[in-house]
């Protein structure tokens, strides 16, 4: 039997074939599956959270959901996802989905999630389109106000008043 230079034996085995492929289903961990609640199906408000989540954390960019939103809840997509409001500190991690119905093809959903030691909370409208699938219709954060801003965060140098004073 005679060696390749590279001191391996690439002749095929008898009976060896390539691995069976797996479909990769989570980009964090090949080869394993999301967690799906029971009976095994994904709900709209649990698909829709987890897509904005990471679209809001940076780690996705926003067309991700193009084609899945109104143009108005796009526009507001855009609006949110340019501050990145859960990439601040840390990694976030979606604690909670819930939903009601208020008609018939309508849900309104919230989301908590953790970002470091802050939670924080998302709301979002999903409409049933003819077709049947599921269009986000609107889209809320606790940061969206005018006007409002994050408190500091407990490690960050003290902000100064125009005046020089601290505050």
């Amino acid at each position: 039997m005679r060696a390749s230079t590279s001191g391996f034996d690439r002749r095929p085995r008898p009976g060896a074939g390539p691995a069976p492929r797996t479909r990769r289903t989570d980009s964090r961990r090949p080869g394993v599956p999301l967690p799906r609640t029971a009976g095994g199906a994904r709900t709209p408000q649990h698909w829709f959270a987890e897509r904005l989540l990471l679209i809001l954390s940076g780690r996705r960019p926003v067309h991700l959901l193009m084609g899945h939103t109104t143009a108005e809840a796009y526009e507001a997509l855009i609006h949110a996802a340019d501050h990145a409001p859960f990439a601040s500190c840390g990694t976030p991690v979606l604690r909670r989905v819930g939903a009601t119905q208020p008609a018939p093809g309508a849900v309104e959903a919230f989301a908590r999630v953790t970002v470091g030691e802050r939670t924080r909370a998302l709301a979002f409208r999903l409409e049933q389109t003819p077709a049947g699938s599921w269009r986000c219709a609107a889209l809320e954060l606790d940061t969206m106000n005018p006007g409002h801003q994050d408190p500091p965060h407990p490690t960050a140098p003290p902000r100064h008043r125009p005046d020089g004073r601290r505050r």
